[in-house]
């Protein structure tokens, strides 16, 4: 396709940029519902609404998001991300210093802030990645990147709930903050990369738009296929997520120290998954791996509503089996999903393509929540964590298509 410009050592530099924002964000997102229940007497509205702050602006801003990919550098946006998180660190520092509404209105604008960033940022390593690297590379870097941010979201709130201990409120905020502002200096050696002009015809104004960018995700059958994937995957897990705490606390002898220390092994086995997937035999490399691994991602699911109703031991091993096996799967298939994508999706098209990607998933998140507080009230937590697994076990089989296994390949 194109010869990398990259040299590896600015490969590692992304890499670890990536790690020290994504831990960042994952202390932020850890502490700011913390601090709003336990510091300011927040209550389950005021929490939901910080939710909606958090993931509402990745879907309002994707237009934006896509104008801004496309129109300026790489780095420059990237750039302009971090010092949006560092200036919402360090707003929520001094928030508690006023009053308690003063507080929760900053943390929603931190929140606001958050979700604009990650948007940008998201789109921006979606098209600077395929720019800047060979074709033969893009699993690796992919790799690295997962494994980075899979760490950082399982070793963020750890070092959250030690920070706030030892920091106070202010301090854990102002740490956030110089991470942040260390993951500027990172990026500011990355070297600019531009979005090439688009040739076809048609006005260029179409490319940034949502409605765009969403047909791009539906351009091909593979395409289709595995959007419609993701977006099954993702509802499916939030609806399950809205009550497996509760089911868990209800019918096993899982306490809050077992159930935390799931988790964290969950996150390490991600970052497992981004690993090996590219130590995978040749066969499956491409198609087959997503097919695989995708199905036993979402599959892996109907493993926790049997672990439910399993007795003793039993059951806890079948709910550390589903964890550990989403979380497997879900590693080494984002890698390849995300290889697959590159090479599917043109670079005119690849920001806008982002944007719709994420924009549809996001949207998925607060719907499944919805849909599975709602079953949760209708039918017991556990019947439900049951059904809805089934339910994805179904939708799994989708992506075993043919034209997904050797489409991916090429």
């Amino acid at each position: 396709m194109h010869a990398p410009t990259w040299h590896p050592a600015l490969t590692r530099r992304l890499s670890t940029a990536t790690f020290v924002s994504f831990f960042a964000i994952a202390v932020i997102e850890f502490a700011v519902p913390f601090v709003a229940v336990a510091t300011l007497g927040a209550n389950a509205m005021v929490v939901a609404v910080l939710g909606v702050c958090r993931f509402a602006p990745q879907v309002v801003f994707a237009r934006a998001a896509t104008a801004a990919v496309n129109r300026y550098d790489q780095r420059t946006v990237m750039l302009a991300s971090e010092v949006l998180r560092v200036l919402a660190f360090v707003l929520s520092a001094v928030a508690l210093l006023a009053s308690p509404v003063v507080g929760f209105a900053v943390f929603a604008l931190a929140n606001i802030s958050l979700g604009f960033g990650s948007v940008l940022t998201g789109v921006a390593v979606a098209v600077l990645v395929p720019l800047a690297f060979d074709d033969e590379e893009l699993p690796r870097v992919y790799s690295r990147l997962g494994m980075a941010e899979s760490l950082a979201d399982g070793g963020g709130p750890f070092f959250a709930g030690l920070a706030l201990a030892a920091f106070d409120v202010s301090g854990t905020f102002v740490v956030a903050a110089v991470l942040a502002a260390g993951a500027c200096l990172l990026l500011r050696t990355m070297p600019r990369t531009h979005v090439t002009e688009p040739v076809e015809a048609g006005p260029v104004r179409d490319r940034s738009s949502l409605r765009h960018g969403l047909r791009v995700n539906f351009a091909t059958r593979p395409l289709r296929v595995l959007t419609g994937w993701a977006l099954a995957y993702n509802l499916g897990q939030c609806t399950i997520e809205a009550m497996l705490l509760i089911a868990i606390l209800e019918r096993t002898s899982i306490g809050a120290a077992g159930y935390g220390l799931i988790k964290t092994g969950a996150v390490l086995c991600a970052a497992l998954g981004a690993y090996l997937a590219t130590r995978l035999p040749m066969a499956l490399a491409g198609g087959w791996g997503i097919s695989l691994f995708g199905f036993g991602a979402i599959g892996s699911y109907v493993l926790l509503g049997i672990g439910l109703y399993a007795p003793g031991a039993l059951g806890v091993g079948f709910i550390v089996a589903g964890f550990a096996l989403d979380e497997l799967c879900s590693g080494v298939v984002l890698v390849l999903i995300q290889t697959f994508r590159a090479r599917a999706i043109s670079n005119q098209d690849r920001a806008a393509a982002t944007a719709g990607y994420r924009a549809a998933n996001l949207t998925a998140v607060p719907v499944g929540f919805l849909l599975g507080g709602t079953l949760g009230l209708v039918l017991s937590p556990s019947l439900t964590i049951l059904v809805v697994g089934v339910a994805m076990l179904g939708f799994g089989l989708v992506i075993w298509t043919p034209q997904v296994r050797s489409a991916a390949t090429t």
